[in-house]
């Protein structure tokens, strides 16, 4: 109802569109506006000989493409009718299982850490109808939260996980059949900067919070969507694969009662399933 809508006031408005406008829009797999997805992932956090964590994360991610920015005015400097822009957002939550040791090297194992992320994306791109490598690209500017709390837990402390990142991708399309595609994405994030902030006063009162600098790093991504367009409403499955891996950080010193601190090099891995609705 929604799409139809939508679309009846688009035709009083501004009248219908030629036969070729309508066959093109309706080739490109993201002629529609809006994109919900909720998505459940199996995230892995590694500092390689220090400490892991892994546990489930339960998400949604939720998009809007502004189209024909050549054309609307939007972002007309410039702009190609087969630009778009995307503002793009990511939410995420879950618990962790802990498998490290404390501050003073004893071993510890532990679970119900709460994991929090979010993650804010602005995309220009460009759909490339007719492409023999790719069907469209993206680049832009994306800021990632993660919030790792175990203050609850003996010897725990909050962590804030700060990352600035430029992502950069493309996307694939083949059409299966009528009314089906396949897309394959797959995306490179280049770390801009990064800045860790440990609480480590939940642990002891005696520590300050520390933090630290970040790069370089890196990102990847690749999503796989299978997906079946309807009249007004397109779904899909698509499974996923993302990864981060970030270098030391800077030291802090500031401390009085810890001296050199630093966050040690670390990798993301996340695996998962979306369940996608375009309209």
């Amino acid at each position: 109802m929604i799409g139809r809508t939508v679309w009846i006031l688009c035709v009083v408005l501004t009248g219908s569109a030629g036969a070729q406008k309508d066959a093109e829009m309706r080739e490109s797999p993201t002629s529609r506006a809006w994109r919900i997805a909720p998505e459940v992932s199996r995230c892995r956090y590694r500092e390689p000989g220090v400490m892991t964590n892994e546990g489930t994360l339960y998400g949604i991610v939720g998009s809007y493409t502004f189209r024909d920015l050549g054309d609307s005015g939007l972002m007309s400097l410039g702009a190609d009718s087969n630009d778009t822009l995307r503002f793009e957002g990511r939410l995420a939550f879950g618990e962790m299982e802990y498998d490290g040791s404390y501050m003073d090297g004893t071993p510890l194992s532990t679970d119900g850490i709460d994991d929090f992320l979010f993650d804010l994306r602005m995309l220009w791109g460009r759909e490339l109808p007719r492409g023999k490598i790719a069907n469209a690209v993206h680049l832009g500017l994306g800021y990632r939260y993660l919030n790792d709390d175990s203050s609850s837990q003996p010897g725990g402390y909050e962590r804030e996980s700060n990352y600035l990142y430029a992502p950069l991708g493309s996307r694939k399309d083949w059409k299966l059949k009528d009314r089906w595609r396949l897309s394959l994405t797959s995306e490179l994030d280049v770390l801009i900067i990064g800045r860790q902030v440990s609480h480590l006063g939940d642990a002891n009162p005696r520590y300050s919070t520390v933090r630290n600098w970040q790069w370089p790093g890196f990102g990847a991504g690749l999503c796989v969507e299978v997906r079946h367009e309807g009249q007004d409403v397109d779904l899909a499955l698509a499974p996923f694969l993302r990864y981060w891996w970030i270098d030391d950080s800077s030291v802090d010193d500031s401390s009085p009662y810890l001296r050199d601190v630093y966050e040690p090099e670390n990798n993301t891995f996340e695996y998962g399933l979306s369940f996608v609705v375009r309209f």
